[in-house]
């Protein structure tokens, strides 16, 4: 069962009972079976491929004698992904505790959050208000993903097109379930290591639940458009070979591109999903490596390309940093 289904359970009679899909929204609903995180720790029968790298790019960091690692994450994925670099799994295993956005394992939290920010708890359909044009379209990708009108009917608009965003890397056959960051957060807790928070949910949710319903939609509308033109659409396999090669120069390319597009998802993404958040994710990493030894901090790998990218600001704050994966 993956995290989403979990966070819906409670609200079956909010027309989703049979809502059951491979989703998330970035680190929030990232998510790995304990069993499959445990054959990572111990290698168990998956062997890495012998023409693939493994995936993303860890640097260390230090400043005042003491340092860190920072590895960039990708929260869908394939079990191939698997195991992980033996830098990065050596990196994690002598760190003293693991950073990430957040817990992906805190369900109980996360629930009313979901209830507050992603759904309409009138028991109401909703979709009709959407523009015809837009309708239509949503009727064609609900068609293509094995999806019914009703297991929709109660989610805003924001959600509907992260729904649509992960649904279409399923279909390419990436699933949350191999998210990175869901299971680097097992490894650890296999490991009774301290897992440390540098967001939290309701933060992360806000920023697209306290949307203006206008831009709610069009939010919506810039994804369905983004997944119906093949040209785009290829970003999302583009971004995960990207991730894959560790090309953090590609990416911020990828960024420039999509931001110089007349799209407000595009521009939203870069303005307050990434620039909005860095500053915090880096005062975040900033108050952990002051007080821990060494830790493991593990956060999306856009958050580390760019001119304002947590990593540009931590070395105008002082730090030194080196890549070493």
């Amino acid at each position: 069962m993956t995290l989403l289904a979990q966070l819906l359970q409670p609200l079956q009679g909010n027309r989703l009972r049979r809502l059951m899909l491979p989703l998330g929204l970035g680190a929030l609903l990232a998510s790995a079976p304990p069993l499959f995180a445990q054959d990572v720790l111990a290698g168990a029968s998956l062997q890495p491929s012998a023409t693939l790298r493994q995936g993303g790019a860890m640097f260390q960091i230090q400043r005042d004698g003491r340092s860190a690692y920072v590895f960039g994450t990708i929260h869908v994925g394939k079990a191939d992904f698997y195991p992980m670099d033996a830098k990065v799994l050596q990196a994690l295993q002598q760190s003293c505790c693991l950073a990430l956005e957040i817990d992906p394992g805190n369900t109980q939290a996360m629930i009313p959050l979901m209830k507050k920010y992603g759904f309409y708890l009138d028991g109401k359909p909703h979709q009709k208000d959407l523009p015809p044009k837009l309708q239509k379209q949503l009727a064609a990708l609900l068609d293509k993903y094995n999806m019914a009108p009703e297991q929709i009917a109660s989610l805003k608009p924001w959600l509907i097109a992260t729904m649509l965003g992960i649904s279409e890397y399923a279909s390419q056959g990436y699933l949350s379930q191999y998210g990175v960051d869901g299971t680097l957060a097992s490894l650890a807790k296999s490991s009774n290591k301290r897992l440390v928070e540098l967001e939290t949910a309701d933060a992360q949710l806000a920023l697209l639940g306290n949307l203006p319903l206008v831009e709610q939609v069009q939010f919506l509308q810039d994804s369905v458009d983004e997944i119906q033109d093949p040209a785009k659409a290829r970003r999302s396999l583009d971004l995960v070979n990207l991730w894959r090669n560790g090309d953090l120069d590609g990416l911020a390319a990828m960024l420039a591109e999509m931001n110089a597009e007349d799209s407000f998802a595009s521009k939203f993404m870069q303005r307050s999903l990434l620039d909005g958040r860095n500053p915090g994710l880096a005062d975040g990493i900033v108050k952990l490596t002051a007080s821990a030894t060494d830790p493991f901090i593990a956060i999306g790998m856009l958050h580390l390309v760019g001119p304002n990218s947590v990593l540009a600001i931590l070395q105008q704050r002082g730090y030194t940093v080196k890549r070493i994966y």
